[in-house]
């Protein structure tokens, strides 16, 4: 709801309104912290307000959700094909209800009574197939962990609005003290970016982050007496942050009203890369494959025969989503457990396989055939050290290599290809739906479908990046649409500048005759969906020659 907020924050010129971001128990602390720096009135929404009005002793306005807000998530709701349901207390199923039953939408209501029940019900549905889940803030961020698309019922303009206006009558009449404004100044006498003011019981009443996650205080026991001074003066000590990476700690003793305290800064401390920085760890949810077409069921349908293989080398073109169905096969295998990262081909050979985190069961190589044939015995060798500790190798490739001695075939790896997007034109309508959740979840775009002209348009086209290509325009569209419906006008545009810059330019012909000649190489790579094969075979030229001539 950030950017909701701000556009209606900017009609509010005489109260000053500030957004921070924050669920449940996290809110809860970002309203402590707002307490503290002598905001006289939280706006919140749903079991935030109410964990926030138990916590602090200011008013706190509840955004509620109107009838018009329930429609508008409905209508988003209604274009995904997919099992879809509504879970979440009767204050919004039951204002849901009233909505599905005069508009005959097909969605299916389940109405819970505490946050506890929320977990198993949402298993069992996902088990009976259903795939969309909407609800407030503990529904959706239980459906986003169990690889379910969420949709987080929200409020709207209308309502912000009203509780705009009774933050400003509950304003007016406050008369309370700034006690603790002192406290404040104190801590801006040291400021800094991440920064905890601790009393002198051990307690933390005061913090502030922007490097950091706010569980490093409690990962270094500043609630506990040990971080207490007696004397004046700063101290420095160093710690660890909870992944281990050194951190600086700035000790000031503070005095508020004859009350002690303490004031702890925390510096990131520079560290010295090494081998295992080159292997990056993912912790994203599962990700959902679309796959209503039939070049996509084929792929999928290889991958769920081959589980049992622990090497695989993914074959597809720029922005085909290889490293997202890596995760897909690190998820079916695993279910769940275990970790899946990734490295990029060249840093392979610097990879030391001992210092790799033992909770690391895939590690995904990408861009496998840049290498060509720089194929180094450190790489083959790192290869089979990280395969003989039972790690499940996962090799990208833009398109199929040769088999070769020095290449990574053998009985124990299977190959499987993934379609690109001209290959796959059945799952444009769900992955265009798929993307605008996304946007309107993460950016807080307005934009909730998109009209048949705009849905003709994009299956006209060719998509020589894929599905990457696909959701960057979508992203732009999102960005620039001001309305809830992207019509076709706005598509053609960004689809005829694509256009537009597909034909011989004045600035391709700019330069040096070496430029000129790379330009027209990465222009032809492009076209032919960065397949080198296909590329080399066009200019006339072999691999070799093009390989080269792109190094240049």
């Amino acid at each position: 709801m950030e950017k909701l907020i701000e556009e209606c924050r900017e009609q509010e010129t005489d109260m000053d309104i500030q957004i921070r971001i924050g669920n449940l128990q996290e809110g809860v602390e970002l309203a402590k912290q707002a307490e503290a720096e002598g905001f006289e009135v939280i706006i919140s929404r749903g079991g935030t307000a109410k964990m926030i009005s138990e916590a602090v002793r200011i008013p706190v306005i509840d955004v509620h959700v109107s009838g018009y807000d329930m429609l508008r998530v409905l209508t988003l709701a209604n274009d995904f094909p997919r099992k879809k349901a509504i879970v979440g207390f009767p204050a919004i199923t039951g204002g849901a209800k009233a909505i599905i039953d005069l508009l005959d939408i097909p969605i299916d209501m389940f109405t819970i009574h505490d946050e506890d029940e929320t977990e198993d019900l949402l298993h069992r549905l996902k088990q009976e197939g259903y795939e969309l889940i909407m609800g407030d803030v503990v529904t959706f961020e239980t459906a986003s962990r169990l690889g379910l698309i969420g949709i987080l019922i929200q409020s709207g303009r209308e309502s912000l609005f009203d509780a705009f206006k009774e933050a400003r009558t509950v304003a007016r009449w406050l008369s309370a003290g700034r006690q603790e404004i002192e406290r404040y100044k104190a801590v801006l006498q040291v400021a800094a970016e991440d920064i905890v003011v601790v009393s002198g019981q051990g307690e933390v009443v005061y913090e502030q982050w922007q490097h950091f996650s706010p569980r490093l205080a409690g990962a270094i026991g500043l609630d506990k007496d040990a971080f207490l001074l007696d004397r004046p003066g700063k101290e420095i000590v160093h710690v660890s942050d909870p992944e281990g990476q050194p951190v600086k700690v700035i000790k000031t003793p503070i005095e508020v009203g004859g009350s002690q305290g303490l004031v702890c800064e925390f510096i990131r401390q520079p560290v010295h890369p090494s081998a295992s920085d080159k292997v990056e760890v993912d912790r994203s949810p599962a990700p959902l494959i679309i796959h209503q077409s039939e070049s996509m069921n084929t792929c999928l349908a290889m991958v769920e025969r081959s589980l049992s293989y622990d090497g695989f080398v993914l074959i597809g073109g720029r922005g085909t989503g290889k490293k997202m169905l890596a995760r897909y096969i690190h998820d079916r295998k695993f279910s769940g457990e275990g970790l899946f990262a990734s490295v990029k081909a060249p840093d392979l050979k610097e990879v030391c396989p001992e210092s790799i985190d033992a909770e690391i069961k895939t590690l995904y190589i990408c861009d496998f055939d840049r290498l060509e044939d720089r194929l180094e015995e450190a790489h083959l060798r790192n290869i089979e050290a990280l395969r003989s500790r039972g790690l499940v190798l996962i090799f990208a490739m833009t398109e199929e290599q040769p088999v070769g001695e020095n290449r990574i075939y053998d009985d124990g790896i299977i190959r499987i290809h993934i379609p690109a997007l001209s290959e796959r034109k059945e799952d444009l309508r769900e992955l265009v739906t798929s993307c605008l959740l996304h946007f309107t979840q993460t950016l807080g775009t307005s934009a909730i479908r998109m009209t048949e002209k705009g849905f003709r348009l994009l299956a006209d086209y060719n998509w020589p990046g894929n599905v990457s290509e696909l959701r960057a325009l979508l992203q732009e569209a999102v960005m620039l649409e001001k309305g809830y419906v992207i019509g076709h006008e706005l598509i053609e545009q960004l689809l005829g500048r694509k256009d537009g810059e597909g034909g011989v330019s004045s600035r391709l012909l700019k330069g040096t005759l070496a430029q000129i000649e790379k330009r027209i190489i990465e222009k032809v790579l492009e076209e032919e969906g960065f397949n080198q094969t296909k590329a080399a075979k066009r200019l006339q030229i072999n691999r070799s020659t093009l390989w080269r001539k792109l190094k240049e």
